[in-house]
């Protein structure tokens, strides 16, 4: 069988960074490293490896779970009813309800939440105060850590498990449980790609300026629920800086897709059928596919790929309408493609890596749209996103 550090040297856009390799390994041989892009590869310390290649039957890429042959999941359109719930929610707080049902059976929830320095981390919660931290998006690739071997024990505790994570992170935890736990729910999301953490981390201290934060969110929704925010609020002062995605340039370079790990672009795990029980979403294009469960607040989406995910699914207390899986994903092709790369993308990290510019400047030059294409983005913007808005467009144009 090939070992992970063939296959990294062969091609790094193998690697998912998912640490299934990590947590597995029985003489802890396997370190993490950050590579100049920021993205965590393992390194296997050699005079430690006892050559058992668990590393290789754990890893999602060469040895993965091949795409779940089947009928298509079942597609919903679902709002949890508590405006305050969902106010700080990414979408339509279907996550906080499922957390929620975990925690009130004593279980607990594993999830990206940040720590201390601002970085996102896995990290688990088992009551309302510590579930805070997991909620809402964070667009920064989260590091796993030990939360594998952390979520077995609470499932060999007889506790249940509600695990959130990328397609390729629920993938290689199955892996690393070997079998399958009634007590675990399994959760991925509709993953556009995780961004550099090392990216993050200097654009954070760009946008801050030393000033001691208080509290970051990547969806604030004080706009709409579209225009996506990115909000940093301070202590002390009471005073926050927040920009759209418009004009924030962490934001612009995400969604250009300038800063995503390798692997996010050739990703094996955008499919129809996935081995999780749930897959969420935001319903981007819900005002076209079902407007009634549109008010420009948050609407999630939700796929179903179990009979536990069913179950659970419909015991929520959630307004849910079901839908065409099909026209469900015409605005979200990343459930079953990958992101294509921005053309920047080198020419970014080149600048990035030596360091001579500042990052906002080196965001900014490599994230300047076309004007045909700016044109073009206020058209779709315009058509698909403000309510009225085709009809204002219809009697501009004289139609």
């Amino acid at each position: 069988m090939i070992t992970i550090e063939k296959m990294i040297q062969e091609n790094r856009a193998n690697c998912v960074g998912c640490y299934g390799c990590y947590n597995i390994c029985p003489k802890k041989a396997i370190v993490m490293k950050e590579d100049e892009e920021g993205f965590r590869y393992p390194i296997v310390q050699q005079e430690k490896c006892i050559q058992c290649e668990a590393c290789s039957h754990v890893c999602p890429v060469i040895d993965s779970i091949p795409e779940a042959k089947g009928e298509t999941p079942d597609t919903y359109a679902a709002i949890n009813e508590d405006w305050n719930i969902r106010r700080e929610s990414s979408s339509g707080g279907i996550f906080y309800l499922l957390a929620n049902y975990v925690l009130k059976q004593g279980g607990i929830v594993y999830g990206a939440g940040f720590d201390e320095q601002w970085e996102v981390v896995h990290q688990a919660a088992e009551n309302q105060a510590m579930l805070a931290n997991l909620r809402v998006s964070k667009y920064v690739q989260s590091r796993i850590e030990d939360t594998y071997y952390k979520v077995k024990k609470t499932l060999e505790s007889d506790r249940q498990v509600l695990f959130v994570g990328t397609p390729c992170q629920c993938v290689a935890l199955k892996r690393y449980l070997k079998k399958e736990y009634a007590n675990l729910i399994l959760v991925d999301f509709i993953c556009h790609g995780v961004p550099s953490p090392k990216v993050w981390r200097r654009y954070r201290t760009w946008r801050t300026k030393g000033k001691e934060i208080e509290r970051i969110s990547f969806r604030n929704k004080n706009l709409s629920w579209e225009r996506y925010l990115l909000l940093f609020s301070f202590k002390n002062n009471n005073k926050y800086l927040a920009e759209d995605l418009n004009h924030d340039l962490y934001l612009k370079g995400f969604l250009q897709n300038l800063y995503l790990r390798p692997s996010c672009h050739q990703c094996k795990f955008c499919h129809k059928n996935r081995p999780t029980d749930l897959t969420l979403a935001d319903f981007w294009g819900v005002q076209d596919v079902l407007p009634e469960m549109y008010d420009r607040k948050g609407t999630s989406l939700v796929f179903i790929h179990s009979a536990k995910g069913k179950k659970i699914f419909e015991s929520l207390p959630a307004k849910k309408m079901k839908t065409e899986f099909n026209k469900a994903i015409q605005y979200n092709p990343s459930m079953v493609s990958p992101a294509v790369p921005s053309k920047n993308r080198q020419r970014f990290f080149d600048e990035f890596i030596a360091g001579q510019q500042s990052i906002d400047q080196i965001i900014k030059e490599n994230t300047k749209i076309p004007l045909v294409q700016q044109v073009k983005g206020i058209l779709y913007r315009v058509l698909h996103h403000i309510p009225g808005a085709v009809w204002t467009y219809r009697k501009v144009r004289g139609k």
